[in-house]
């Protein structure tokens, strides 16, 4: 089961608030603001990490996936593990056909 919350487990998939993830931890669908259903780290294969949190323990420092860092609310909430669909830049397109026929 997925689960959603501040008691929920820290497994992939579960989503949780930034203040009760451990520094490292790797998420994605991360929010920029309280409860605005998810702004970082969306696209295939991306994630944002937890670099650390602030000593009142009301702001979170995470690590985009562009790599700058970004100050955010503890109170925001992610999904805990790395978004689907990685490695699918890894096979180039070659010519413009590819891409016309693709879907």
């Amino acid at each position: 089961f997925v689960y959603c919350g501040s008691k929920a487990q820290l497994s992939v998939g579960n989503c949780l608030p930034l203040g009760k993830m451990p520094e490292g931890t790797v998420m994605s669908m991360c929010e920029d603001k309280a409860a605005d259903r998810g702004r970082l780290a969306r696209a295939s294969g991306c994630s944002c990490m937890v670099v650390g949190h602030s000593d009142d323990g009301k702001k979170t420092r995470i690590r985009l996936p562009s790599g700058s860092r970004k100050t955010v609310p503890s109170t925001c909430r992610a999904i805990v593990g790395i978004a689907a669909g990685g490695g699918r830049m890894d096979k180039p397109v070659l010519k413009a056909g590819n891409n016309f026929h693709k879907y």
